[in-house]
């Protein structure tokens, strides 16, 4: 270990509760996308915990504050000045709501370092989905699209995205699994290609889960690797 290390401020790769626990394939995957476009990076895995997003959207407050907290002191104590996040949710919620460490979405290393990855898509059309997005954070519309084009996969829109997008149904799984696939099914009917692509691994999983029009659901990094 080089004399200055243990004063450098670390970059933390922060994959979200989703991929940590729910679908693996997805952390490893962006992992695996990390180490391809050079970026070194450090892992929490027994002392990070969740954002606090689910917690602030049912109300509980305080169980917020104190996950705030509670990785509020991990990172400093970790000398974490920087995360990459995979989830949009994270992401979000790091940038309102935590101080003192930079936060980027993995997307914006993606397209930034974009010559290093193979173009194994080339020519073939896709769909690409866009997540609840409630503080319109441009970046989060405009990265993956950005990528695609370099990589050379044609986006064909969905009649209502970005901003005006459907939200997939996974929200409201837990108060109405009906409600939830009608809106999941509203999405995929709209689909007029083979393949739809999401960025966040919470739609991702319940489109996927929900397919019911034999659309192949992707995972944005399933594209790139």
């Amino acid at each position: 270990m080089a004399f200055f290390d243990k004063w450098r401020g670390k970059t933390l790769y922060f994959p979200g509760c989703s991929a940590k626990f729910l679908q693996k394939d997805i952390q490893r995957r962006h992992e695996q996308l990390l180490t391809v476009l050079g970026i070194e990076y450090v892992k929490l895995k027994e002392l990070e915990v969740c954002c606090g997003a689910p917690a602030l959207e049912l109300g509980f407050k305080d169980d917020f504050k104190n996950l705030k907290s509670k990785n509020s002191s991990s990172f400093k104590n970790q000398k974490v000045t920087k995360i990459i996040c995979s989830c949009q949710k994270c992401y979000t919620m790091f940038k309102k709501y935590y101080e003192d460490v930079e936060i980027v979405h993995i997307s914006e290393i993606i397209l930034d370092n974009i010559e290093k990855l193979e173009k194994n898509l080339e020519g073939e059309e896709v769909t690409f989905y866009d997540a609840c997005n409630p503080e319109k954070y441009q970046e989060l519309y405009d990265n993956p699209r950005k990528i695609l084009n370099e990589i050379r996969v044609r986006v064909e829109e969905l009649e209502f995205n970005k901003e005006k997008s459907l939200c997939c149904g996974k929200s409201l799984e837990c108060v109405s699994e009906g409600v939830a696939q009608k809106m999941a099914d509203e999405v995929l009917k709209s689909v007029k290609t083979d393949k739809l692509v999401c960025m966040s691994p919470d739609c991702y999983m319940f489109l996927k889960k929900n397919n019911r029009r034999g659309v192949k659901v992707l995972e944005f990094s399933e594209v790139l690797l």
